[in-house]
């Protein structure tokens, strides 16, 4: 039996091809190996190691003619050796070169995937991905406050406040039918004229109130979602809503038939995404069954981190967004918070209302905030910077909507995107307010608030 290996034995054994071995003896790279007694060439050990060593020439660089110079050497026998030493030599000194070379070339590229890797992060500060496909700015402007709840209205000044927040790419806007009510779409609706493309524009429904402000209740009846919708577009004068979302849930009604009422809405071309608000995990899983829903808004911020237990697993086992309303505690992470008497009287946080703002609750809160304002002075940054820092910090997925109706609150909100937030100060933040430290519910009836 023949000694050796055939040559596609060889090659396989030595990672080439049977063609790139002949091309090798044919052009004087390697010695054509002694033949059998059966007349076929068979590759040893000292074959296939003049081949591994050829392949590390060609590998680093040794062109062609050094190759079959140096394998001319090898054949000439051992007077060659120190001729094949220089031709060894010469050929490492070019290798440790090229390498030095390629040292800086690394460098080079090593410094643009950095640079890369940063305007990928910056984007992602920018902007953000709702559910499958709804992009929209990692910082959006919430407009409730603009027509009610947090003191006197000066719409010249909302519709100034708009006009800049686009122009500082904060491009989703949010509103509802209940806020005014119904004033604060019009407001909106107005502040966009000539603008509409530039904005993602949500709204909400679920909240039923008169025009005098009488609340009437959580209301989810389809024939209610259809007409809210269709009185929706008219206030904003608009013909479509990028996120339509159910404000509260109503329990006296199935999800399923709120959900079947706004996924007609969908393929009825008035609205291009769906949307809840302070839904339960069941109830997600429920409204998603029958229409995807693109995000999922709740309170989240420093001081209600509750959702990191339960909702925002939920949201993301789902592919669902979260846009947190109220990143800055209501005020609170502003660090300006430091009196109930600040408050004009038509501020709802002068009366008795949010748990959070009475009696020693107050007091505790103001102290909890001061915790961040101290983080916040260290780093050169405001409170309110850090706060939504933090909260865009929380994922890819995460959209913070802070609500103002000043162009210089908006512009100190805007910068939040530009900071950078380490783990030092993620921790130190967790230390400063602990989830669960906040004295005080967010509503008086949380029960009613999720559903």
């Amino acid at each position: 039996m023949d000694e050796g290996l055939t040559i596609a034995e060889a090659a396989e054994r030595t990672g080439l091809t049977t063609h790139t071995l002949r091309y090798y003896e044919r052009a004087g790279l390697l010695e054509a190996p002694a033949r059998a007694s059966s007349g076929h060439r068979r590759y040893g050990p000292q074959d296939l190691a003049r081949i591994h060593l050829i392949t590390k020439l060609r590998a680093t660089g040794m062109a062609i003619a050094d190759i079959r110079r140096y394998s001319e050497l090898v054949r000439s026998g051992p007077d060659t050796y120190a001729t094949r030493l220089h031709v060894l030599r010469t050929h490492r000194a070019g290798v440790v070169e090229r390498m030095e070379q390629l040292r800086d070339d690394l460098s080079l590229i090593d410094y643009k995937i950095a640079l890369y890797e940063d305007l990928q992060r910056e984007a992602a500060m920018t902007f953000r991905t709702l559910g499958q496909n709804l992009t929209s700015s990692a910082l959006g402007l919430g407009c409730m406050g603009m027509s009610e709840f947090y003191g006197p209205r000066d719409d010249a000044e909302s519709v100034a406040t708009i006009h800049r927040a686009l122009d500082l790419g904060v491009t989703h806007l949010d509103t509802a039918d209940m806020y005014g009510p119904f004033t604060n779409e019009e407001l909106v609706g107005r502040a966009l004229k000539g603008r509409r493309d530039e904005v993602l524009l949500a709204t909400k429904f679920g909240v039923e109130r008169l025009p005098d402000g009488t609340r009437l209740g959580h209301n989810g009846r389809p024939d209610y979602v259809r007409a809210s919708c269709d009185a929706s577009l008219r206030r904003l004068g608009v013909d479509h809503i990028d996120l339509y979302y159910q404000h509260r849930v109503d329990p006296t009604v199935p999800i399923e038939e709120t959900w079947g009422a706004m996924a007609e809405l969908v393929a009825a071309g008035k609205v291009r995404h769906l949307g809840i608000s302070e839904a339960t995990p069941e109830t997600l899983r429920r409204a998603h069954a029958v229409h995807p829903i693109a995000a999922g808004q709740y309170e989240f911020s420093l001081f209600a981190q509750d959702l990191a237990d339960d909702i925002i697993p939920v949201l993301r086992e789902l592919g669902i967004g979260l846009v947190a309303y109220s990143p800055l505690g209501r005020g609170f992470l502003t660090g300006t918070i430091t009196s109930r008497e600040q408050f004009a009287s038509d501020d709802a946080r002068s009366v008795p209302y949010f748990p959070r703002f009475t009696g020693d609750n107050f007091d505790h809160n103001v102290a909890l905030a001061a915790n961040v304002r101290r983080l916040a002075e260290a780093k050169g940054v405001t409170p309110a910077q850090l706060a939504l820092a933090w909260v865009l910090a929380q994922g890819d997925d995460v959209v913070a909507i802070p609500g103002t109706k000043r162009r210089t609150r908006l512009e100190e909100n805007a910068a939040a995107r530009d900071i950078k937030i380490t783990p030092e100060d993620l921790a130190a933040l967790t230390e400063a307010v602990p989830s669960g430290a906040v004295a005080g519910d967010r509503y008086p009836d949380m029960g009613a608030t999720r559903a």
